[in-house]
């Protein structure tokens, strides 16, 4: 089985709108990047037009939104853009912001997706890099929240949500 290639953006793709918390004007712009690159945010409104890795060790905030930080310098809900770009396979991209939050779009991911789109995606040559599950990992936090991720030569989602006093319980498989 040949490795899979990375991918970034084929040209660069536009969207306008409105911050979700601020209500400001705000242009997000996805460009390509280089192999081994991964997605960098760009605060082009910033004198000295700073990156921010989207990583979990720039995290700062996940209450309501994702803040990512880096110095003094934020970007705020991050979360749609991210998904957008790695759920349609992009590994390296710029994703320059003239504000510190995207614009909300629809409040889904989807405005996102359909920018990726528009830019198109490249294939690299560099392979990317494919985490493996090898043994069952299992977390539980104390509002009584549990993950349990257990290897699979399949990818398969299960989940259970059980509301106050366990009623109104929902079950989704795929």
């Amino acid at each position: 089985m040949s490795a899979v290639v990375q991918h970034t953006l084929a040209s660069a793709a536009t969207l306008e709108g409105t911050s979700l918390h601020n209500g400001g004007k705000v242009t997000l712009t996805l460009k390509p990047a280089p192999e081994n690159h991964g997605f960098k945010f760009r605060r082009v409104d910033i004198p000295d037009q700073p990156f921010i890795d989207a990583d979990v060790e720039k995290v700062q905030t996940v209450e309501r939104a994702t803040t990512l930080a880096e110095g003094s310098v934020k970007v705020h809900t991050v979360e749609h853009v991210i998904s957008a770009l790695a759920g349609m396979g992009v590994d390296n991209a710029i994703i320059e912001m003239d504000a510190n939050e995207p614009p909300i779009g629809d409040g889904s991911a989807r405005p996102f997706v359909e920018l990726v789109h528009r830019a198109g995606i490249a294939p690299q040559e560099t392979p990317r890099k494919v985490w493996e599950i090898r043994e069952p990992i299992h977390q539980e936090s104390g509002d009584g929240s549990l993950l349990t991720i257990i290897p699979s030569k399949t990818f398969r989602v299960s989940v259970t949500n059980v509301g106050p006093g366990g009623r109104f319980a929902q079950y989704f498989s795929s």
